[in-house]
């Protein structure tokens, strides 16, 4: 049950379940006994919880695991709800997959397919040495293949789960597809070999744990951020494929460089090209999305809430939704 789901019943409702430990503090209550203050997440809410009486060899289970077994009591505390945790137990590796899916914290969509999408557009690159550059970058290096496929695309806000990078990067290529089939003023291999490439800085931006969920940021990640990383490895990749456009290597970089739209929002450049101007606006297109389905999510149909990501309220119509 997703912990927004759980928060929707009365006090005393019983929950087990696989969540994410976010926060874990050992405290001392008035009575002089230590408990376990944690804060237990997944994408649809943050659900303050306490372990009282909690036994030592507990607390290292806790310290040492961020995915849990938790079973536990709702409790409601001046008002606001909280979990009781009365048992805790390390899942299995199948176990986790299938409930990160269950919870949100992996994308939704098959990772394999993704990238074998992925791989198809690639191969319908028609730039020779956009084509070969992208092949290096996403097929030829088997290592960078791995991690970019199961990367989160974010540490907290859009696509911020187990394949989250890969779900983003193909949603920006097939809205470009789709825009450049309206408009054959773009450059497609251009502005598709943008959208592939404008975030492969985040796997080295990112930090992950064990299971793949982001943690916080890289050294580097947080001294260069993901536009940096991300323009030094298509430079090099240029280099090591010998392209000899000069030109084409430039705009490439000005894509990455300047896809956040402006220098507030993390860019240091506005884009001064069609096709850096597209991506800007599909890359913020497809992170909106995602944000307002998660927020939505958090919300009763008739109901706002208070976005802190978004920096507004969140409506949720009260409407049937269109079926698929």
């Amino acid at each position: 049950m997703k912990l927004g789901e759980l928060v929707k019943n009365p006090k005393g409702f019983r929950l087990t379940g696989i969540y994410r430990i976010t926060r874990f503090e050992v405290k001392t209550a008035k009575n002089g006994k230590i408990y376990g203050d944690c804060l237990v997440s997944d994408p649809s809410f943050d659900l303050p919880a306490k372990y009282w009486d909690i036994p030592g060899e507990l607390i290292t289970i806790f310290q040492q695991n961020s995915l849990l077994v938790l079973e536990g009591t709702l409790d409601y505390f001046k008002d606001a709800p909280q979990l009781i945790i009365e048992r805790i137990s390390v899942p299995s590796r199948g176990e986790v997959d299938k409930a990160l899916k269950s919870l949100g914290m992996m994308s939704g969509r098959d990772i394999a397919q993704m990238y074998q999408q992925l791989s198809a557009v690639i191969a319908g690159v028609s730039n020779n040495d956009l084509r070969r550059l992208l092949d290096t970058i996403f097929i030829e290096d088997a290592l960078f293949a791995e991690k970019f496929s199961r990367h989160p695309g974010a540490v907290r806000n859009h696509h911020a789960c187990i394949g989250g990078l890969l779900e983003h990067t193909l949603e920006i290529v097939e809205a470009a597809l789709d825009y450049c089939a309206r408009n054959k003023r773009i450059n497609r291999d251009l502005l598709v070999a943008a959208a592939l490439i404008h975030d492969i800085g985040k796997v080295r931006e990112i930090d992950i744990d064990i299971f793949g969920l982001p943690v916080g940021f890289t050294k580097e990640g947080k001294l260069l951020r993901h536009i940096y990383l991300g323009m030094e490895m298509v430079e090099r990749s240029c280099r090591d494929v010998g392209v000899a456009d000069e030109e084409l290597c430039l705009v490439l970089k000005h894509c990455i460089y300047s896809h956040h739209g402006q220098a507030d929002w993390g860019s240091p450049v506005e884009p001064m090209l069609l096709e850096a101007e597209i991506l800007h606006y599909l890359d913020n297109l497809s992170a909106k999305t995602e944000e307002f389905i998660r927020e939505e999510d958090r919300i009763l149909p008739g109901g706002f809430n208070r976005s802190h990501t978004l920096r507004r309220e969140i409506y949720r119509p009260d409407i049937e939704a269109d079926e698929q």
